[in-house]
């Protein structure tokens, strides 16, 4: 059984934390062990002890709520915005929080968010929860994207792209810190800046040195590194 997450309510709203705390009596996931009200009452909560879970609003009496994580990196992986603010979401994603949720949040909504926080903060058990969607900023807030869904993954610059049939959604998140997290739910890792679903595979091109090209659904080609070959030839083994 996996012991409950220590959380930090973070929000100038009386009502706001009121609700958000009714909503987590019912997750037995979670404990809330600490409220503040501004950022200076939250500063001086997390100099006294460590929180699994900061449930953090954006705008509060004494600054934005992104300048916890800005301050304090280790905190972003810990961290669940709630806001009413749809348009900061990108930003919030830069920095590495767990997830962005829009104001009013609905139980399975919250749920889910938490179940983010186990994974990344390296919470889960063996055998715990698998990732199933990935959040990427969209418009109006944040989208779920099923995994089952997703072609494949590459990078550019320090973005990841990742391609659902003919749309493009960005998310600034390293390769490798990516896969880490969605091996679980069926991606893999083909090359240093590749990740596919191997249900979207037709063909393995054969090219110099043991690399090769994978041809997806859909007609993209991506590259395969021969590091990674085995492991791929054993998941499309797998699917057959």
């Amino acid at each position: 059984m996996t012991r409950p997450l220590s959380v930090l309510l973070v929000d100038d709203v009386a009502l706001a934390r009121d609700r958000l705390r009714a909503l987590m009596a019912g997750i037995p996931e979670v404990r809330v062990d600490a409220e503040a009200a501004s950022l200076a009452e939250a500063r001086q909560h997390l100099r006294g002890r460590r929180f699994d879970l900061l449930l953090l609003d954006l705008v509060l009496p004494d600054g934005r709520g992104w300048e916890l994580p800005e301050q304090q990196p280790a905190l972003a992986a810990h961290t669940l915005f709630v806001t009413a603010l749809p348009q900061h979401a990108l930003r919030a994603f830069e920095l590495g929080v767990a997830d962005y949720l829009l104001k009013p949040v609905a139980l399975p909504r919250l749920q889910e968010a938490i179940g983010r926080v186990r994974r990344l903060a390296g919470l889960v058990e063996p055998g715990a929860e698998r990732a199933r969607t990935l959040a990427v900023p969209g418009a109006g807030g944040v989208q779920y994207l099923p995994l089952a869904q997703i072609d494949y993954i590459d990078m550019a610059g320090h973005y990841a792209c990742v391609h659902v049939g003919t749309q493009l959604h960005l998310l600034r998140e390293p390769l490798a810190q990516l896969a880490d997290r969605l091996a679980d739910g069926g991606l893999l890792r083909v090359h240093r800046s590749v990740m596919v679903n191997p249900l979207r595979v037709q063909s393995l091109i054969e090219r110099h040195n043991g690399d090769a090209l994978l041809e997806l659904a859909g007609g993209a080609c991506v590259p395969v590194s021969r590091s990674y070959r085995s492991t791929l030839e054993t998941a499309l083994a797998a699917r057959a």
